[in-house]
């Protein structure tokens, strides 16, 4: 039924990836051998920085565009080499270099009064006007030869990030069962806490009265005040469905780190409450037990992008 889901929706489910990886994809084109190298890490938003040869300054709108298409977040360090093939440098000189030569030599032979005429013998020495020149290509070329080896780049880096997230994935689900299991212990002790109040409140009222009676209705009073005090079913309820989300999003086929670390924060304030409501030494303990996982969890969601 997922699957048909996608596929009538159009979407490719993906898995979670890290923002850290690497990848990259070197091919022999017609006019030269391409190399990429991808690298990312930790990023709030995409930043990308390029090392590119300048032939490819007016290419890099669309290396940005391949890049944004498959990734969101993220710090990138792109590094395009190019070796031109072989044979394809040609001689040539340079014009005005040349022509200043002739008339500095005939200026030298009018102030001096010099004999003979200025011929090519006379350039033979000054070598500095020829220079080797690449052959040019037009950016559709350029981009027709390195796309291909762009994309192969990002498709490796991709499956490095996917590689690093399942290991970062099965760490936060570890965590996540042991803050789900803190949460249910908590929850079978928290109804044990008013009775034992109920108790430890009579038996002080009854040292202080000494013969004189206990008045039901006020010791019934006091706890009722107490029992509200000390609820925190809505806030285990909050937090349960908080973890819920959070597993579900460990299932995510679009980036959600940014979601996750939401409901993160959301789970650490149900826990400081939880803890500040307790007024018990055990789920006390408990509270901060399920912080440290919380504070755990987060640093490695903020790996995934």
């Amino acid at each position: 039924a997922a699957c048909v889901q996608f596929f009538l929706s159009g979407k490719i489910p993906m898995p979670l990836r890290s923002m850290t990886g690497f990848g990259c994809a070197e091919k022999v084109t017609p006019s030269g051998t391409y190399h990429v190298e991808i690298r990312g890490v930790n990023n709030r938003f995409l930043d990308i920085q390029f090392r590119i040869p300048k032939s490819f300054a007016s290419l890099e709108q669309k290396i940005k565009q391949v890049l944004a298409a498959s990734i969101s977040r993220g710090s990138l360090s792109v590094n395009i080499s190019w070796d031109s093939k072989e044979g394809q440098t040609r001689l040539t000189w340079d014009r005005d270099k040349v022509a200043d030569y002739i008339r500095i030599f005939k200026e030298i032979k009018k102030v001096h009064k010099l004999e003979g005429k200025v011929a090519l013998s006379s350039l033979v020495g000054l070598s500095d006007f020829i220079t080797a020149k690449d052959k040019e290509y037009d950016e559709a070329t350029l981009w027709r030869h390195v796309k291909p080896v762009l994309e192969k780049a990002v498709a490796q880096f991709q499956r490095s990030r996917e590689t690093e997230a399942a290991a970062i994935v099965r760490d936060m689900r570890a965590m996540t069962s042991k803050l789900r299991a803190a949460l249910e212990e908590i929850q079978q002790k928290a109804p044990h806490r008013l009775a034992a109040y109920s108790a430890s409140l009579k038996k002080k009222i009854e040292g202080l009265a000494g013969d004189t009676a206990v008045e039901p209705q006020r010791l019934a009073t006091e706890v009722a005040l107490m029992a509200d005090r000390l609820d925190i079913s809505e806030e285990c309820t909050r937090l349960a469905a908080h973890i819920d989300k959070f597993t579900d999003d460990l299932n995510a086929d679009d980036p959600a780190g940014k979601r996750m670390t939401f409901i993160l924060q959301e789970m650490n304030r149900e826990a400081n409450t939880i803890g500040s409501k307790a007024n018990d030494s055990d789920i006390a303990h408990l509270s901060v037990k399920m912080k440290e996982l919380i504070e755990q969890i987060r640093e490695q969601a903020q790996n995934i992008e």
